[in-house]
């Protein structure tokens, strides 16, 4: 019998052989404890990125997404002056390279383009003009010029596309005058 138990080994090959073997599960649990705490990691990485992405977009928007445009009609003009676009630059800074594309109510014809070379901040009015296509940029807020604003109906349809620059230089497109668009620069392949 003694020599069945030295055939087994000793004690203290026993306790060194236990000892390796807790060694090697202490290893693993290690290696996953430490592999889900990379995975948190890189998550939470991945997450400020995003968010980092997200707020640099909403900077870059922020100019943008304060200005629309609108139809008009003037009621205190003529006939051949009534119609106009009235355009809103809520931010602190003008906008630039302003282009601006409607039709007549009824969709029968384009009409002239609006092209501004800068839009400061206010509220304007351009109204039509017979010989010239459209008239001078009129500051709503230093004039008594009443504008009613055509957003029902047919009228909403009148602005079909805006087009812009902001004051860092980036280009935007309002699609219909209200849906806001980074306009696509990049070259054509």
């Amino acid at each position: 019998m003694v020599k069945a138990l030295n055939d087994v080994g000793s004690l203290a090959e026993w306790v060194g052989s236990i000892g390796g073997i807790l060694a090697v599960i202490a290893a693993f649990v290690a290696w996953r404890v430490s592999s889900r705490l990379l995975t948190v990691e890189q998550k939470r990485d991945e997450d400020r990125k995003k968010a980092d992405d997200d707020r640099k977009k909403a900077i870059e928007r922020e100019q943008a997404e304060l200005v629309f445009v609108l139809g008009a009609r003037l009621t205190q003009r003529g006939k051949e002056e009534e119609w106009a676009i009235f355009l809103y630059n809520g931010s602190t800074k003008p906008i630039y390279n302003v282009k601006v594309d409607s039709q007549r109510l009824n969709g029968s014809s384009e009409n002239p383009s609006l092209e501004l070379g800068a839009l400061p901040p206010g509220r304007f009015v351009v109204p039509s003009h017979p010989e010239y296509g459209w008239g001078a940029l009129i500051d709503l807020d230093r004039s008594n010029e009443a504008a009613d604003f055509l957003v029902k109906g047919k009228g909403q349809t009148m602005i079909t596309e805006v087009a812009f620059a902001d004051s860092a230089g980036k280009k935007w497109c309002l699609s219909g005058g209200t849906k806001l668009e980074e306009k696509n620069t990049s070259p054509q392949g």
